[in-house]
């Protein structure tokens, strides 16, 4: 048995799937991202809620390293014990600039994320939480390198045994589930970043000049740096890794029980065991559309639920979502400024035959399914 859980953190995302292990009467826990931009309080509520006190972590992923996805994790790792953490290889370049993206977006101070981007190895000793978690990044699909000794793993390498290590007395879950992670590189707002900073500076700027200026230029100039950030709008996510967790192949058909509010309604169609988390994701155009196909061919049969990324957002929606025979999460909070989900998505996700579930901050919002395999 496995409890997948999507709980109520607003603006946010903190997901959890709990499988039991027979043998031991112990949970196996694997938690996506871990975060909230709209008081990182409701996320440490949540950690504590679904998790004993020093309660082990098997694994823990990262989709990209946004604050409303990472800043619940300090918390994580200080109240449980994490083994492993997996996250999106960045490029030193993209590093970089995300790191200055979130020291500008914090008013020059030195967030858990900021360090993460700079050294995740610096980043968990600042929290001196008294132990040592694995380290894995996930390679994007074309070359890159990061400058970090950490350990790699390939895009849609299935690493499930590197997560459970056989501790499921159920040895078949470790034989025919898979952890599909794939790291896909975002240029899109990076290249917008790069035209920004050219046009203020009337000059072709790098990676070097622009941490220069931020370091020892005037006042002046780091407002045009600011500036720039600001002006490519929306969060700065130079990679994004999505999740595959579910059955490497449909044998038979696993029942899904939704325990959520609208569990009778939802309960009416079948649905498969899979579950892809997209993060922020950018679904959006027939390129970006394909590339995730392809990432997941032989496993899309298999999803049965998934989560629409960037909280509902109609620039990193896409309408091939709303086709899926799938439970639809949508992670937003209730005031968010952005005014996610955008009707545009709920709208496509209804004309399709797909009632959204929508996770606020909200108790009675979260969604737990009991996947019976």
């Amino acid at each position: 048995m496995m409890i997948r859980s999507f709980l109520p953190v607003g603006q946010g995302a903190f997901y959890c799937e709990q499988f039991m292990d027979d043998l031991k009467r112990e949970w196996v826990n694997v938690v996506y991202d871990c975060g909230s931009s709209t008081n990182v309080k409701l996320v440490e509520e949540q950690i504590k809620n679904n998790f004993e006190k020093d309660e082990i972590i098997h694994a823990v992923f990262i989709s990209h390293l946004d604050e409303d996805h990472i800043n619940g994790i300090p918390f994580l790792l200080k109240y449980c014990k994490v083994k492993k953490i997996f996250f999106p290889l960045l490029t030193e370049e993209n590093a970089k600039y995300l790191r200055l993206y979130n020291l500008i977006k914090y008013n020059g101070r030195e967030s858990f994320t900021s360090l993460f981007a700079r050294n995740p190895y610096e980043a968990l000793n600042y929290l001196n939480i008294g132990y040592s978690p694995s380290l894995y990044q996930i390679r994007e699909t074309e070359e890159s390198y990061s400058v970090i000794d950490v350990r790699g793993i390939s895009s849609g390498e299935n690493i499930v045994g590197t997560i459970f290590e056989r501790t499921l007395n159920n040895d078949y879950m470790c034989e025919e589930w898979a952890y599909i992670p794939y790291n896909f590189r975002q240029t899109d707002r990076l290249r917008r970043l790069h035209e920004e900073l050219n046009r203020v500076f009337l000059s072709e700027m790098n990676n070097e000049d622009i941490q220069e200026i931020w370091e020892k230029g005037t006042e002046s100039n780091r407002e045009k740096i600011k500036n720039a950030y600001k002006a490519i709008g929306g969060s700065f996510n130079t990679n994004s890794m999505t999740l595959y967790s579910g059955m490497k192949e449909q044998y038979f058909r696993q029942s899904i029980v939704d325990t959520s509010y609208c569990g009778e309604y939802c309960n009416r169609n079948f649905k498969n065991a899979g579950c892809l988390y997209l993060g922020d994701y950018d679904a959006s155009g027939k390129f970006k559309w394909q590339n995730l196909v392809q990432a997941y061919d032989i496993y899309w049969k298999n999803i049965g639920c998934i989560q629409i990324p960037h909280h509902g957002s109609k620039y990193n929606y896409n309408k091939e979502l709303g086709k899926l025979n799938a439970y639809c999460i949508i992670s937003a909070g209730m005031n968010n400024r952005y005014q996610h989900p955008h009707s545009m998505v709920i709208k496509d996700l209804l004309f399709n035959g797909n009632f959204p579930h929508i996770v606020t901050e909200n108790k009675s919002s979260e969604i737990h399914l009991v996947i019976n395999v």
